[in-house]
């Protein structure tokens, strides 16, 4: 199955995920949460996930998957409010 490379030494950055799926394709909205979650995201707000974890190649894949990668923003960040509780969820 699908799933994040994890490396042992963290480059600091944080892969922040958010979508905005219309009504109409909800079905495939439900999908991208449960398949975020199963790889491991942290989900921040009901439409944001984070990942320590570069997957940039991952959210294509999974967004091209259930038709929805235009509705889907990949951001990579150094700074996170409250990272704390995000490192500690990693064990990072």
């Amino acid at each position: 199955g699908l799933e994040l490379k994890k490396s042992r030494r963290w480059d600091g950055k944080v892969r922040v995920v958010t979508f905005d799926i219309p009504e109409k394709r909800k079905k495939a909205r439900e999908a991208l949460r449960r398949t975020f979650r199963k790889l491991g995201f942290y989900p921040l707000q009901k439409s944001v996930f984070i990942s320590p974890y570069p997957c940039k190649d991952e959210i294509d894949f999974v967004g091209e998957f259930f038709k929805v990668r235009k509705y889907i923003i990949y951001i990579e960040a150094t700074e996170l409010e409250g990272a704390e509780k995000v490192r500690r969820h990693f064990g990072l």
